[in-house]
């Protein structure tokens, strides 16, 4: 949600949260002795046991699911590391991983918060390629943070709730919703007491003209 400004008057509320959060189903097709996915493109030429396969960044302490539509020659295995012909991939299976050696069907893929590897491997068991799988720390959402107040006068002060300064707050602006893009705010300032925080800055009138919309985003510091 976010606070629309029309001829920068009066006052709006809105609700914005930021949550980064990767996708967690992945759908695996074999073009050509390869793997994309989701319709990626690959990283490599097509080839016999060679990384050649679209990199993944996942996140411990969350599950995550392949669709597998691959060909029946290229059944899909995740493991703890590449096999480069002996031993094979099935024998470098990830315990956490199941079913493994599957064409078709659904692989989940479970890390745990702790004690998580910090690289695995999707390889095909028969031919050998392969992408790498990079695991990284558990994220942490910010706390809620709902906008209940907004002025406007010679600058604009927006007045938000739930927040915190473990978070970077970024005031950010769009005059089109439908194809315009999220930009944040030059030169503002955040100043927090208890539990309310009061962001400050500029009129945006020369940079978008008398229609605005306007969110806070919280950032990892």
């Amino acid at each position: 949600m976010y606070a629309k400004i029309s001829g920068f008057a009066g006052l709006a509320l809105g609700l914005f949260t930021f949550l980064a959060q990767a996708g967690t189903n992945y759908v695996i097709t074999s073009p050509n002795f390869i793997y994309a996915v989701n319709g990626g493109v690959v990283t490599n030429a097509p080839g016999f046991f060679t990384n050649n396969c679209p990199p993944l960044t996942l996140y411990a302490g969350n599950t995550y699911t392949f669709t597998m539509e691959a060909s029946a020659l290229h059944p899909m295995v995740v493991a703890t590391n590449a096999s480069t012909g002996l031993p094979a991939p099935l024998s470098l299976a990830y315990q956490n991983a199941a079913p493994q050696d599957i064409s078709t069907g659904t692989i989940t893929l479970t890390l745990p918060a702790t004690n998580f590897p910090s690289k695995l491997y999707y390889q095909c068991n028969i031919h050998g390629f392969y992408g790498v799988i990079t695991v990284l720390t558990p994220t942490v959402a910010p706390p809620p943070n709902t906008i209940v107040g907004l002025s406007v006068t010679t600058n604009i002060v927006l007045i938000s709730t739930g927040t915190g300064t473990t978070y970077k707050l970024v005031p950010q602006f769009s005059s089109n919703l439908v194809s315009g893009a999220w930009l944040s705010v030059p030169n503002f300032t955040n100043a927090f007491v208890n539990g309310t925080n009061i962001t400050v800055f500029d009129r945006l009138d020369p940079i978008c003209g008398p229609n605005v919309f306007l969110r806070i985003s919280q950032q990892p510091p």
